[in-house]
């Protein structure tokens, strides 16, 4: 099984040894212990210890990278709980989303592809939809692109060239120079209008959008009154979700197109920096 390759590999790659860089002195203690678990292959020990950081806030890509794949080694180990997957790719994902490292990324990006494939496969067995993740909306796809930072400096730099662009076009007589200018100016304002929309859309995302991943088997979404929804597939576990309101115990999201309420325990939100 591809989900046991993944462990197997991981471990004997050292990706655990990582955690060493985590940024959380306070818990320096419970990442040593974590570290140990999984490298004696003790992924419920593992679990307690990262699951701990995760209670007292701590938010690094490595630690939820290997919150990930403790779970994974948990149904490796054929003790797995229900959710068990779920919790994994959000890891996984949580990983990808908050780190800068590249190496990091791919390798969070290819266990969650890995741990996808296997409820996708649970799920086919079944004779359930396999279809997992929706996508995004295309601007909020764009936005992803590049970091909130890198568009505003794009931005500051389309307004730089703007200015220029216009400050030169009144002072040049010359035709040619007046040209470039007038070329400029042309060029850079729909590329600071692009750029300033980026540098929103990355902040809305930032600030605004949360998202979560199901970890909960086959969650049925629910009405306003709490009450299955007729006709609509079940959102499968580890599927990535918009959550847009909270209350009561149950949290409203979008997924696939779709609204609806769930029991907050079987979203987990993603982590934001």
């Amino acid at each position: 099984m591809r989900l046991r390759a993944l462990v197997l590999v991981a471990l004997a790659c050292g990706v655990v040894a990582l955690v060493t860089h985590a940024r959380a002195a306070e818990g320096d203690d419970l990442l040593r212990e974590a570290t140990d678990a999984l490298t004696a292959e003790r992924p419920a020990e593992a679990i307690a210890k990262l699951e701990a950081l995760a209670d007292r806030g701590v938010v690094d890509p490595v630690v939820s990278y290997d919150r990930g794949l403790a779970y994974a080694a948990r149904v490796r180990a054929s003790a797995e709980e229900p959710g068990d997957l779920g919790r994994a790719a959000h890891g996984f994902a949580e990983a990808r989303e908050l780190t800068e490292d590249a190496e990091l990324r791919r390798d969070a990006s290819a266990a969650l592809a890995i741990v996808r494939a296997e409820v996708a496969r649970r799920r086919a067995r079944a004779g359930e939809p396999v279809e997992l993740d929706h996508g995004v909306s295309l601007g909020r796809s764009i936005a992803r692109l590049l970091s909130e930072n890198v568009w505003a400096a794009l931005a500051a730099l389309a307004s730089v060239a703007l200015s220029l662009g216009i400050v030169l076009r009144a002072k040049l007589e010359a035709g040619r120079a007046r040209v470039a200018a007038a070329t400029t100016c042309a060029v850079a304002a729909p590329l600071l209008v692009v750029f300033s929309l980026g540098t929103y859309a990355a902040r809305d995302l930032r600030t605004r959008v949360r998202e979560g991943v199901v970890v909960s088997p086959s969650a049925r979404l629910l009405d306003a009154k709490h009450i299955v929804m007729g006709g609509v597939d079940p959102v499968p576990e580890g599927a990535r979700v918009t959550v847009l309101d909270e209350g009561a115990g149950f949290a409203k999201v979008e997924a696939g197109g779709r609204e609806g309420w769930l029991p907050v325990g079987s979203v987990r939100p993603l982590a934001k920096r």
